[in-house]
């Protein structure tokens, strides 16, 4: 929780820099996640959304040219599923890359980047349908803990200096399953294939 909150100083301290070297939008895409677990029982894929706010910062004169940092506040919708089974991990996710756009045309630019996620749980359950009944449990909290971190990487394409096009990867660091005293619990760690989009004003 104290790292969530420490990102969130972050991304607002960043706030300060000049108009010129600082540009925000709105984002969305999809999710395509699953829950990887160490014995064996990983998840088949499940198709989520990712919906927020962007800010990229242009770091020129700091660094080089073509180099900027982003920062992404989101609501995520992540989890995974099985047969007769799914679950539901909603999260409040902020992810912070540092990259390299490089120019092909004034109207044309590609950029990678990579850095730290830091992610909240905020809705999370396990949905298991038998026959046709439903039955939902919560995660968060009881089964799982709220607070994952990790690594994200993406690769995208700026048109025009207003739209983005990208798509990228996570890769959870944390093994979000609460350990139970005297039991060998499996450890499970979250991965996520998302694709989206941004309008920068």
């Amino acid at each position: 929780m104290k790292k969530f909150l420490l990102a969130i100083v972050a991304v607002v301290a960043t706030c300060s820099l000049s108009a010129q070297e600082l540009k925000w939008g709105v984002t969305g895409g999809f999710n395509f996640a699953n829950e990887h677990m160490s014995a064996g029982n990983s998840s088949d894929c499940y198709i989520g959304f990712n919906l927020g706010v962007k800010a990229v910062f242009d770091l020129s004169d700091e660094v080089a040219d073509g180099f900027y940092a982003d920062g992404r506040a989101l609501y995520t919708l992540k989890g995974g599923q099985w047969k007769g089974a799914h679950n539901n991990l909603g999260y409040v996710e902020v992810p912070l890359n540092f990259g390299y756009s490089f120019s092909l045309s004034d109207n044309i630019s590609l950029f990678a980047g990579l850095g730290p996620y830091f992610a909240l749980g905020v809705a999370g359950s396990n949905v298991i349908k038998t026959d046709s009944v439903k039955t939902k449990t919560k995660l968060f909290g009881n089964a799982y803990k709220r607070f994952d971190w990790g690594l994200n990487y993406n690769v995208g394409v700026d048109l025009w200096g207003s739209w983005q096009v990208f798509m990228g990867f996570e890769h959870g660091f944390v093994n979000v399953i609460k350990s139970t005293p005297d039991v060998d619990s499996p450890k499970m760690h979250p991965l996520n294939f998302y694709i989206g989009t941004a309008y920068m004003f």
